[in-house]
């Protein structure tokens, strides 16, 4: 009998230690016992972190790897505020492969500004989290085998040089 109460006794002890380690985390019906999870905060959307999402929706979207140099002004703090892509595709599937980047940009969070189409340019103007995407497709005179598509991104608090700003700017 001795052996049996012994047994029982670490049984108890046993599931009463699994019963506080259980309740202890949280698991069992004390919503008081244990504070909500608060989500993970929002990581920093800098400029690699936006040309990392243009490269990969371009990409995704068709569209060969693009040029990310930047041309303009060597100088200048302005370059860590921009995020620039350039690319050329084959006639045949550009506008479509742009249209489809586009796409790819909205169901990710970046929201239409604008949107127009001057003599051969398509112009879409995105937004998100403080970066304004500007997006071009150049249609050209219909001759050629390539045509040229930018996505290039500016902080909003970036100040660029004239000349670099009149480059992306929307001209509406």
């Amino acid at each position: 009998m001795r052996g049996t109460r012994r047994g029982t006794a670490a049984v108890a002890v046993t599931a009463a230690g699994l019963m506080t380690l259980t309740a202890g985390c949280g698991l069992v019906g004390d919503a008081g016992s244990a504070p909500a999870l608060s989500p993970d905060p929002t990581p920093p959307f800098t400029a690699q972190t936006v040309a990392d999402e243009i490269a990969g929706f371009a990409r995704a979207a068709g569209l060969p790897d693009g040029d990310t140099s930047e041309p303009g002004p060597a100088q200048g703090d302005w370059r860590a505020c921009v995020a620039p892509w350039t690319g050329e595709a084959p006639t045949a599937g550009a506008a479509g492969a742009f249209d489809a980047t586009v796409t790819r940009l909205r169901q990710h969070d970046w929201e239409i500004v604008s949107s127009h189409t001057e003599q051969d340019i398509t112009y879409r103007t995105l937004s998100k989290r403080g970066w304004m995407l500007y997006a071009r497709y150049y249609d050209g005179d219909g001759a050629g085998t390539a045509r040229t598509v930018s996505l290039n991104a500016v902080e909003d608090s970036c100040r660029l040089p004239g000349k670099v700003r009149a480059d992306y700017e929307d001209p509406v």
